[in-house]
């Protein structure tokens, strides 16, 4: 076995276990979403009843958490779309260079979405040591919970980031994408070289 092989053998099993990394996240933020839409619906239910019955209800702790929920969808969420590669970008102009170098402008792309998530982690870091001295108001919880949704979802874009630039190093094939984004830009593209 030739030690490329061998090289796509251990990526290929890597890329398995960030699969499952990433099904596991996915669900997890989609859980974290559904629990903030619970919670502002909590929210707005009690202050109906409170306007139309005048029954004195509250739940400032149903705003709170589902802030909190919004946080840790965004940062776990924004870390699968890293591994998918749904990240905002401007593909069409990759798409008109050559291939070897575009793969080139992907890599350093990947590394710079790397230093990104590494700066991030490393002031969620901060943020935690922060949070263990400080309480939300409403749920009188340490805020390093809500800070550690933040360290764990840029951990995990700085694994799929690395993931996504080994690939590129590799030259792993990609999987054909059929989307709406892709077309879109596929006709942007044809409309450019049309226009030259």
């Amino acid at each position: 076995m030739s030690e490329r092989s061998a090289s796509h053998m251990k990526f290929m099993a890597l890329q398995r276990t960030m699969n499952t990394v990433n099904n596991v996240a996915e669900k997890c933020a989609g859980l974290l979403l559904l629990g903030m839409i619970v919670a502002i619906s909590i929210s707005v239910l009690a202050r109906l009843l409170y306007t139309y019955t005048g029954i004195p209800l509250s739940a400032p702790w149903a705003e709170e958490i589902a802030r909190y929920m919004m946080v840790g969808s965004v940062f776990i969420g924004g870390a699968v779309a890293a591994y998918h590669l749904r990240l905002i970008g401007v593909d069409v102009f990759i798409s008109m260079i050559p291939e070897r170098t575009a793969r080139w402008l992907r890599l350093l792309s990947h590394l710079l979405t790397l230093a990104l998530a590494l700066l991030l982690v490393w002031k969620s870091i901060h943020l935690i040591e922060l949070g263990m001295r400080q309480w939300s108001p409403a749920l009188e919880m340490p805020m390093a919970y809500v800070y550690s949704l933040m360290a764990i979802g840029c951990l995990l874009m700085c694994a799929n980031t690395l993931t996504n630039a080994v690939k590129e190093l590799l030259n792993v094939e990609l999987p054909q994408r059929e989307s709406a984004e892709m077309e879109e830009a596929m006709e942007i593209k044809n409309s450019v070289e049309g226009a030259i």
